[in-house]
């Protein structure tokens, strides 16, 4: 590509790669996608997407060639949560069908090349380009790092550590396509099938209840999941792949400003909702596609962007917290639960730039 770049989007996750996409579809030349593997951070493994989302692939244009590509069905959700006994959510009469498993590999490689096909020019480092561009889209994950680079500040509710592990399902005596989620005294445990006969299940806790208990060794792991109610029935049957444990830390935060006359923050790098709420591929996506028009109406009219994407931004996370305080109030079993208790406290809007 010669020449500066209109639009600079910084990060071919999800988000990115539906803003650039979604840019191209709406005519807009000099669409450049950073795809640095390196900043990228890795990948979430286990994630679901809702029936919902088969409205935005289509948008996107991609949705035939998602639904060919292989990802595993997700038929609904059961918990046990706020009680003994399992709750069931399922999409059976959902118009829109089922949910899914995703190959988060293979699923951004899909939207990448999608993107790339449809004229998208793919950089591996934005160089000078994001001086020179119109507008840059900051799709960098929990980095922020164009917005924070811009003067925004993140405003942290929350963090929870996640240890995920992994089995094969061959033997497996449940073939449950739905999502579990089970409450205990510190924390939640979570599982959901991914192709190829395997299945993650993650616990989610505070960093020092994970560091006490040992949870980052294969076998303190195991021992805790295998001494739940629910979860360790559906590990009837599966082989645990030792070695396969990962860490990660999963914040809550939403940045004080999202967005400036010639930038915004989509994604993660604008908000990351608590894991619970089970939205962050579908708020991606969406962001990408509002993102996206929000700019090609700027380029159109010749001005800069519209103050209001801030006020959606907010509006969007306040809602989210009005769910996710109710979930977690929810859960009333262990009163003195150091866990609960943190997260039972009433979280509040953080304040605007």
């Amino acid at each position: 590509m010669t020449g500066a770049a209109q639009v600079l989007v910084l990060g071919a996750g999800p988000a990115g790669a539906a803003a650039a996409l979604a840019l191209v579809r709406a005519g807009v030349d000099g669409v450049c996608l950073v795809d640095d593997a390196r900043g990228r951070g890795p990948v979430t493994i286990g994630e679901t997407i809702p029936p919902d989302a088969r409205r935005l692939l289509d948008r996107l244009g991609v949705l035939q060639a998602f639904l060919d590509d292989g990802h595993e069905r997700c038929l609904g959700s059961c918990s046990a949560w706020g009680s003994d006994e399992l709750g069931y959510n399922d999409f059976l009469l959902d118009p829109q069908g089922s949910g899914w498993h995703l190959d988060r590999s293979r699923f951004d490689a899909l939207l990448r090349r999608h993107a790339r096909d449809a004229g998208v020019t793919v950089l591996d480092a934005p160089g000078a380009a994001a001086a020179d561009a119109r507008f840059v889209v900051d799709a960098t994950g929990r980095a922020s790092a164009f917005a924070r680079r811009c003067g925004a500040r993140q405003c942290p509710l929350d963090r929870l550590t996640f240890v995920y592990g992994f089995f094969d399902t061959a033997g497996a005596v449940s073939r449950s396509r739905l999502t579990l989620l089970e409450a205990v005294r510190d924390g939640w445990w979570y599982a959901a099938a991914l192709p190829g006969e395997r299945l993650a299940v993650a616990f989610a806790g505070d960093a020092e209840h994970v560091r006490s208990a040992g949870l980052g060794r294969d076998g303190r792991w195991l021992r805790a999941a295998l001494a739940t109610r629910h979860l360790a029935r559906r590990l009837d049957g599966c082989r645990f792949l030792a070695g396969s444990l990962i860490s990660r830390v999963a914040a809550s935060f939403l940045l004080d400003r999202v967005s400036g006359p010639r930038w915004l923050a989509i994604g993660d790098a604008a908000a990351c909702f608590d894991p619970l709420a089970a939205q962050g591929i579908y708020k991606a996506i969406a962001d990408g596609l509002d993102g996206a028009e929000r700019i090609a109406s700027a380029l159109a009219t010749g001005g800069d962007l519209a103050g209001d994407y801030d006020q959606a931004a907010r509006a969007r996370f306040a809602d989210y917290l009005v769910n996710r305080n109710y979930f977690y109030g929810l859960e009333r079993r262990w009163p003195g639960s150091a866990f609960w208790q943190r997260r039972q406290a009433r979280l509040e809007l953080p304040a605007a730039a």
